[in-house]
């Protein structure tokens, strides 16, 4: 009897672990998600473009810096979904000044003696965005590329008017006159993993547009701004 027991103990263990084994290797198969979720330190930083500026208005080009924090939440081994919480800086360089008037509110040529004149814009960003990999995502060091798109939407922390007149340098709160939210749309090509073997940097980075569907500005004559940002983002 002891001898029986044994042998059928034994029989038992093995069905066991080849039963493990078989149920481990299935669902490593069918996995849907290859992790779950993934923290990044985000730094960006890009030129600026300024649709439905007046004519009369000349412009000196632009730019836009980032910082903040992403997750990566997958779906499965091809569609992840991102968020994000950034800190937003926009320089607009355009030769105008504003006239705050209480009737009146609008921005006209810069006069002479004004000069650097400049719009400094701090927003606080949330993103909701999907990730589309063009290869299986079967881990967080796999090489791959992905397109990223989603709607990103902001509070306006400040906005400052900057110039130069008689030797000093002068400004002006303009948050009378600017908007207090804004919506964007992105459109972002990533790399990830060990990709880039000369440019290592890039191994962790996206490039894209932002498109700003509302003018940063609400006085009479700037309000048909529409800002079209280009940015690369690093991700640590």
């Amino acid at each position: 009897m002891e001898k029986i027991t044994f042998k059928k103990v034994l029989l038992i263990i093995q069905f066991f672990f080849l039963g493990h084994h078989l149920a481990a290797q299935n669902e490593n198969s069918i996995s849907k998600k290859p992790y779950k979720s993934q923290t990044y330190f985000s730094f960006g930083a890009g030129v600026s473009f300024l649709g439905g500026v007046p004519d009369n208005f000349y412009q000196d080009g632009h730019g836009n810096v980032q910082i903040g924090l992403m997750k990566e939440l997958p779906f499965n081994k091809r569609v992840s979904f991102v968020t994000g919480l950034e800190l937003e800086r926009l320089t607009y360089n355009l030769d105008f000044f504003p006239v705050l008037e209480e009737n009146n509110q609008a921005f006209i040529q810069a006069p002479d003696g004004v000069k650097y004149t400049r719009v400094f814009q701090n927003s606080l960003n949330l993103s909701a965005q999907v990730r589309i990999y063009f290869k299986e995502n079967s881990g967080k060091q796999t090489s791959n590329i992905f397109l990223q798109t989603g709607l990103r939407g902001g509070y306006n922390l400040s906005t400052t008017f900057s110039f130069r007149e008689n030797n000093q340098n002068q400004s002006i709160n303009l948050s009378k006159v600017a908007r207090p939210f804004n919506l964007q749309a992105e459109l972002m090509l990533g790399f990830k993993g060990n990709y880039f073997k000369k440019l290592e940097i890039l191994n962790a980075s996206t490039f894209g547009l932002t498109y700003q569907f509302n003018s940063p500005i609400s006085a009479k004559n700037v309000e048909s701004i529409r800002p079209i940002h280009l940015t690369w983002r690093f991700l640590f």
